[in-house]
């Protein structure tokens, strides 16, 4: 019992342990990632070919200047370009940097350096906030052949934009042409009407109506200046008149007989006569030969002046009366010059009456002209306006190609190379002091964790441990009971 006993107690008092990790495995652990890690580094920087960047700087300046052109009597024509800068919906270096990217331009960047497009790669770029900059950068096995491979892809993105440009320039041209045709054929044909009519109508311009009225103007205002002439003279005349004796168409009738030479003629003729019987007469009887002979003359030479005087005045008269409104009639000075005035004054009127009747067969053949030529005008202006206005649309649609063609950037704004493709001092990748970096900072991460899950482990069999301990404390207890009672609880389990 004793032996027993003993042996019984022996396994209560000794504490039980669980198995472990040494220390050694969590050593051997961290240092197998270490030397993973390390040795991954190590292979990348041995292993891995260098590559080398090279950066370029793009820039679009500020809007293109626009173009307007006016042309006198015509029209005008304007051309203007969308600003590089673009507005809040579209950034042309959007456009840029799309057109880099595409996959044409960069297999002809690749085959003018005569490698494949797979080697060439995607070009990085990055459009720079609140300038019209685009910034490009392009990987190479070198510094020279990245700096190449910048340049190449500079030019074949020039040479894409430029096509581009050509592109929009000849589309645009395309449908200004139709226009231009269609505006050259209304033009022609707009000419053609006008020309036609002008030569139908004898009327070319709008200035001879102008002329026309103007000379209109000045024929009634002359005509107005003889009338008020006349009526100063028909007053002076009437003045004269009664002077005289002799009513204006008495005086009017004298001038008339006096300007006739047969009628002077005759009128000499009757006076010689006269003359010669009163001497006769006072010789002889009134049956003498000679004094009827002369009697007889005198007669004839009366019923001349009569005839004559009818002929001309149209209405008979009496020796009488024409002996009355004879200006041949000598008196005194005065008389004498009142006759040369009335004389004076009657051949005014009559030059002034016909000039003033000139006057108005002049106004009237004017005022039925510009009757005519005005509305001949209304189709002159309406042809010339029509001539005009097409005129105006082939000028402009000229104008308007001539300054397209000058205008390349509308579409595709100009860019410039501000910062030519760079030379690089060191390769981009792999960087040794990024790797070894990297790789420091890994292996501490590593270890550090080795360490933590060590220490763990250590913590969790501390623990147990402490349990264990704990348990065999109470079997003092078990051993103050007697060996019969433990029995008996024995028995009675």
């Amino acid at each position: 019992m004793s032996k027993e006993t003993s042996l019984e107690t022996m396994d209560l008092t000794k504490p039980k342990r669980s198995p472990r990790f040494g220390l050694w495995v969590y050593v051997f652990l961290g240092l197998a990632l270490n030397a993973i890690i390390w040795g991954g580094a190590l292979t990348y920087l041995k292993k891995a070919k260098p590559k080398f960047v090279s950066k370029m700087a793009i820039i679009l300046p500020g809007g293109n200047v626009g173009a307007n052109v006016n042309l006198p009597s015509i029209g005008q024509a304007s051309s203007s370009s969308t600003a590089a800068s673009g507005g809040s919906s579209l950034d042309p270096r959007a456009n840029y940097q799309y057109i880099l990217n595409d996959e044409p331009v960069l297999e002809e960047a690749a085959k003018l350096l005569n490698i494949k497009t797979s080697e060439l790669g995607k070009p990085k770029s990055k459009l720079i906030d609140n300038t019209s900059i685009l910034q490009v950068e392009i990987e190479g096995p070198s510094a020279e052949e990245a700096q190449e491979r910048g340049f190449a892809l500079y030019n074949t993105l020039m040479a894409k934009v430029s096509k581009l440009r050509k592109d929009e320039i000849a589309r645009r041209d395309d449908g200004t042409q139709a226009t231009l045709d269609m505006a050259k054929i209304k033009l022609a044909e707009s000419q053609k009407k006008l020309a036609a009519y002008k030569s139908r109508s004898g009327l070319s311009t709008s200035d001879q109506v102008k002329e026309v009225a103007v000379s209109l103007e000045q024929l009634r205002k002359q005509r107005a200046e003889m009338l008020a002439q006349d009526i100063l003279i028909s007053d002076r005349l009437q003045q004269l008149s009664n002077s005289l004796g002799l009513s204006v168409d008495e005086a009017s009738a004298a001038f008339t007989l006096q300007s006739d030479p047969i009628y002077q003629q005759n009128l000499r003729d009757f006076s010689e006569s006269s003359a010669t019987l009163t001497t006769l007469s006072s010789k002889w009887g009134e049956n003498h030969p000679n004094v009827v002979r002369e009697a007889a003359r005198q007669k004839n030479a009366g019923n001349a002046i009569s005839d004559r005087a009818s002929f001309l005045l149209n209405r008979p008269l009496s020796l009488q009366e024409l002996a009355r409104i004879n200006l041949n009639v000598t008196g005194s000075a005065g008389k004498e010059s009142l006759y040369r005035d009335l004389v004076a004054v009657q051949a005014e009127q009559s030059g002034i009456a016909g000039q003033a009747e000139e006057l108005g067969r002049q106004i009237e053949n004017f005022d039925d002209r510009l009757r005519d030529l005005t509305q001949k005008q209304l189709e002159l202006d309406r042809l010339q306006r029509d001539a005009q206005v097409a005129e105006a649309v082939f000028a402009s649609s000229l104008a308007k190609i001539d300054l397209s063609k000058s205008d390349i950037f509308t579409a595709y704004p100009l860019a410039q190379l501000v910062s030519p493709p760079s030379l690089a001092d060191e390769p981009a990748s792999p960087q040794p002091r990024l790797v070894l970096a990297g790789a420091f900072v890994g292996s501490l991460f590593v270890s550090t964790g080795v360490f933590l899950l060590w220490k763990r482990k250590a913590m969790e069999q501390k623990r147990q441990q402490e349990v264990e301990i704990a348990e065999v404390a109470e079997l003092p207890t078990l051993r103050a009971i007697p060996n019969s009672d433990r029995s008996k609880t024995g028995q009675s389990r």
